[in-house]
């Protein structure tokens, strides 16, 4: 049998110039917020995307990519550490990258490649995520509208241009479609929109009290509900537009032909799909499911992907296309080199995601073919939600009625869902599919086996300036 080439190379410590990604830079974008479903070329009607749908024609488009968590602190950790939150990467509302898990800059870093992380958002500050970076800036952004991601694109450009003719990875992360969704009137007319005279806030009206607002007609159709989504999907366009401008300015340099690009997000947002807003509070398709795009001119010929792939799967990924040792990641490498190109592998893996920030719910999920799990240690109604919300405690450490639950405790609630018969997550069938259940179940004992061996995951928390704190507040966060 024939070893792929990575093999070979990874065997016979040689590389492969004429197939690898050695001589390329990387572009890894981050769009914090971004459901799959909202982009054109994941089935979106709206015009959101069309740069970004662009690129994918040309590129390689995973259709069924998992976050590893709908926070972004659990799934950044994931991203650049290639570790499941629980098992060695960080959990929690301070997680952050374990100094004792690998760290993609890192690897980049001791090959030689310059190394920038530039976010639009200051919750992935801290030592863990900047580890291995050889500048980390957080450009400014107006919390009250859109626009961030024109100086994010900008700041990015000026670190590629400081040095043109070195290899570089960049992180990027781009916040405008995370709440509070403000933005520019430009991206609205775009859309064919046009805003509500009394716009509803997502922070300070519809998320402290939706309950309320279902009951007064809040719901898809009605006019106030139709507007928050409008203003989101105005975010996303305007963030295409600021990836445009940064391929632009690559291209300009002459560097994008020896770039892989890769766009992704952190987690989705819900819109009521299951009774509320926003996201890090459950761990279905709507905060989950994310868009994963990878492009490299003349190295990945154009692909859709149907095969469930997880963003903790970038890391070995990476490794693998550039040649480099493997680590002991809970992911798989999506491409193999065999006749003479790079082919997406299409076989199936167990997917995990958890969210375990303990004012919220706690949470984990298994993803299989087409059946999800979710198991819970602690489940919040909507009217508890609101309440944690309106308390200014959804981030914070739990007040004294509100218990922390060891994350290993016993299951409390289990949901079971055949994604290709109810993509929607309406019909729990954990009482019916009881085979199927216990195997979700097995799958997930493996995950906490291996996750309990991990060292400590959660990190201190961080300080912030008063200004940086109104800006998080702003953002939603207390």
């Amino acid at each position: 049998m024939r070893l792929p080439v990575v093999a070979l190379a990874l065997l016979l410590g040689c590389s492969n110039p004429e197939s690898g990604f050695r001589n390329y830079s990387v572009v890894l974008i981050v769009i914090d917020s971004l459901r799959a479903r909202d982009l054109g070329c994941y089935g979106s009607a709206r015009d959101t995307s069309s740069f970004l749908d662009s690129l994918a024609r040309k590129g390689v488009v995973f259709s069924r990519a998992s976050s590893t968590s709908s926070y972004t602190r659990e799934s950044v950790t994931s991203l650049l550490t290639g570790k499941l939150p629980s098992s060695g990467g960080g959990t929690g509302w301070n997680a952050m990258p374990h100094e004792a898990s690998d760290h993609l800059a890192e690897r980049f870093q001791a090959s030689g490649y310059r190394t920038g992380f530039v976010s639009n958002s200051l919750m992935i500050r801290g030592s863990g995520f900047q580890r291995g970076f050889d500048v980390a800036e957080f450009p400014g952004r107006n919390q009250f509208a859109s626009g961030g991601g024109e100086t994010l694109s900008d700041t990015a450009l000026d670190f590629v241009r400081k040095a043109p003719d070195e290899k570089f990875f960049l992180y990027l992360h781009y916040l405008d479609p995370h709440g509070p969704y403000h933005p520019d009137a430009a991206y609205v007319a775009k859309l064919d929109g046009s805003l509500h005279p009394r716009p509803l806030k997502l922070y300070g009206e519809v998320r402290e009290h939706c309950s309320e607002l279902r009951k007064q007609g809040f719901a898809p159709g009605e006019e106030q509900f139709d507007d928050l989504k409008l203003r989101y999907d105005a975010e996303i366009a305007s963030t295409s537009e600021a990836i445009r401008r940064l391929l632009d300015g690559l291209e300009s340099m002459g560097a994008l032909d020896r770039t892989l690009v890769i766009v992704t997000s952190d987690h989705g947002e819900e819109f009521l799909e299951h009774g509320y807003v926003e996201h890090a509070w459950t761990l279905y398709e709507e905060s989950i499911h994310v868009p994963l795009i990878l492009w490299a001119p003349g190295r990945l010929a154009p692909q859709r992907v149907d095969a469930g792939v997880s963003l903790v799967d970038l890391m070995p990924t990476l490794l693998a296309l550039f040649e480099w040792p493997a680590d002991d990641s809970d992911g798989r490498p999506l491409f193999e080199y065999t006749d003479d190109s790079w082919t997406a592998i299409s076989s199936q893996a167990p997917r995990f995601a958890e969210l375990q920030i303990q004012t919220r719910n706690l949470l984990r999920s298994v993803t299989l073919g087409d059946w999800k799990y979710i198991a819970a240690q602690r489940w919040l109604s909507d009217a508890m939600r609101e309440q944690a919300v309106r308390e200014k405690r959804a981030g914070d450490l739990p007040a004294e009625n509100f218990t922390p639950i060891d994350p290993w405790a016993p299951v409390t609630r289990e949901e079971l869902y055949d994604l290709a018969a109810d993509p929607g997550e309406s019909r729990n069938l954990a009482g019916q599919e009881v085979a199927q259940l216990e195997r979700m179940r097995a799958l997930m004992q493996t995950h906490r086996a291996r996750a309990k061996n991990a060292p400590a995951a959660t990190a201190r928390g961080l300080e912030f300036s008063d200004e940086e704190l109104l800006e998080l507040e702003a953002l939603g966060y207390h």
